[in-house]
């Protein structure tokens, strides 16, 4: 919505405005029922999609991350840097992780866009209210501010936000998964050492 535009209309006294206020109401519950249906149908998918990403970004981490432990432990001849640029699954791990990150950042900045949009929407009509004298028009601006807060513009997937929060948490949730399988191969390689040394 453009203010100038509006604020343009308030001011001219334009009879029209009250229609092209109604026009935008039927526009905003088109774009709302448009989100509910979109969390209605999508839910379980992008559910799908954020469970699937944080597994696969887990594992490709960990097992690039002992990759790359075990080569600089075992000190070849070769260069590691060398080495890894030889290795498929290099590339295999960097590539997927790129993928699926920008796959979820993508969602999550679409979805977040939209909510933002909504309530720029929202905080519009209040500063067209508070500065227009037609009562008519200020009924509809009410009526048209209730309708907003009653239907939220929120992508959601079965309860789960999808908002930039939500970016957040897949990336710790990433960190902190990555940091326990390290911490079990840390001590299952100690305890081998230890069974060795008693041997």
């Amino acid at each position: 919505m453009d203010m100038p535009y509006i604020f343009n209309w308030i001011h001219q006294g334009n009879p029209f405005l009250l229609m092209e206020l109604k026009a935008l109401e039927k526009q905003y519950l088109m774009i709302s029922n448009t989100v509910q249906m979109l969390n209605l149908t999508f839910s379980l998918q992008l559910l799908c999609s954020i469970i699937l990403t944080i597994c696969e970004v887990t594992f490709n981490l960990y097992f690039y991350i002992t990759k790359w432990c075990i080569s600089t432990l075992r000190n070849d001849d070769e260069d590691f840097i060398s080495k890894m640029y030889k290795d498929f699954w290099f590339w295999y791990f960097l590539i997927s992780i790129i993928y699926q990150f920008l796959k979820m950042a993508s969602i999550i900045w679409a979805c977040e866009t939209g909510k933002n949009q909504a309530l720029k929407i929202g905080t519009t009509i209040h500063i067209v209210f508070n500065s227009i004298n037609d009562e008519n028009v200020k009924n509809e601006l009410q009526l048209f501010s209730l309708q907003i807060l009653h239907r939220e513009s929120i992508f959601s997937a079965k309860g789960v936000n999808m908002d930039a929060t939500l970016l957040v948490a897949i990336i710790g949730n990433i960190t902190t998964y990555v940091l326990i399988l390290l911490q079990f191969l840390v001590m299952s390689n100690s305890c081998e050492r230890n069974n060795i040394l008693r041997e």
